[in-house]
């Protein structure tokens, strides 16, 4: 287990640096977010951090609250993300069911949902409106593990 754990660092710190040689403004995680990104940091709370390094455009810090799989196909800190005003975060974890899920999501003993709801203004491409609820999906392997983000979508 502890080798799993340094291979997901391992491969969040590449991910990061990869995503981080795209033309991002942020080339290393938030010192800040990466010290209370620990196992008793609850899920709601990263989901947080996820997104105001999404708003931030940090596509370091939202790399390192995330699975190497989800941050190399996320689109947000790719410059795709809206303006997110009103950004409501639950604080209710629910058990995330995996029997129909890819093989990444499977792979890990917990898996929970969280759902947000904010008010989006992507300057007229499309995706404005009012408050869509989305679902994030994080994982981990223990509790002794720090939450990550391993799928978004609506919810």
């Amino acid at each position: 287990m502890e080798l799993r754990r340094v291979v997901l660092v391992s491969t969040a710190a590449v991910a990061a640096a990869v995503l981080a040689g795209c033309g991002s403004p942020s080339t290393t995680p938030d010192p800040d977010v990466v010290g209370r990104h620990v196992a008793s940091q609850p899920a709601a709370e990263v989901v947080r951090d996820y997104l105001d390094a999404v708003q931030d455009d940090d596509r370091a810090t939202a790399a390192v609250l995330s699975t190497p799989g989800f941050a190399a196909s996320d689109a947000w800190p790719d410059g795709g993300a809206p303006d997110l005003d009103d950004v409501e975060v639950s604080d209710t974890t629910t058990a995330y069911d995996t029997t129909w899920s890819p093989e990444e999501l499977k792979a890990y003993a917990q898996a929970v949902n969280v759902q947000a709801t904010y008010t989006a203004d992507d300057g007229g491409a499309g995706t404005s409106g009012g408050e869509p609820g989305w679902g994030y999906v994080l994982v981990r392997d223990s509790d002794a593990d720090p939450w990550l983000i391993a799928a978004a979508g609506q919810g």
